[in-house]
């Protein structure tokens, strides 16, 4: 097993173990809570623009619906780059762009160039669900084989000024870059 896959299991398996008090606490973890987790852990293997890690806080924004069943509040007061995080809702783009991390519920509701465009001049990770949001997201849950699986558009973070660890890519499915 990769030295990254190590990392992010141990964490994953600590937290369920914590939030649940026991060792049966995993079997128990929803696909939500395991997004959750992800998130949290995703966020400290993207390499953000120095200017961008002066913000007060680390700002995990929602467009849309939560489609994390309430599981995203878990995550406030947590630290990333020594900020606490801070989880707020936004109706539009023009809103997000504080954000560090911008989760995307309806990525089909979004232009794709529109968003192309707005990442340009804004360093934000978007996240959303579903392997046909690839071209919206940097980084996409989907479900093999009843497991949560990473899916990463290496082009559009880079667009954004973002990039990703090694360790990050390790735990990838699926891997979009130079067109593929």
């Amino acid at each position: 097993m990769a030295k990254g896959w190590r990392h992010i299991w141990l964490v994953l398996l600590v937290t369920a173990w914590c939030a649940g008090g026991s060792s049966n606490a995993f079997s128990e973890l929803n696909t939500s809570q395991i997004k959750s987790a992800y998130l949290f852990q995703i966020s400290k293997f993207v390499f953000w623009p120095e200017e961008r890690k002066q913000l007060e806080h680390f700002n995990l924004c929602l467009l849309g619906s939560d489609t994390y069943q309430g599981n995203l509040q878990k995550m406030v007061g947590r630290t990333v780059f020594n900020r606490p995080v801070r989880l707020q809702s936004v109706a539009k783009l023009s809103q997000a762009q504080s954000c560090h991390l911008l989760l995307l519920s309806a990525p089909s509701l979004i232009d794709g160039a529109e968003l192309k465009a707005w990442l340009k001049q804004n360093p934000v990770l978007t996240v959303a669900d579903g392997a046909q949001s690839i071209e919206k997201a940097m980084v996409v849950f989907v479900l093999e084989n009843q497991r949560v699986r990473l899916h990463i558009n290496v082009d559009l973070a880079r667009d954004s000024g973002l990039s990703f660890a090694a360790n990050l890519l390790e735990v990838a499915s699926k891997i979009k870059k130079g067109g593929q």
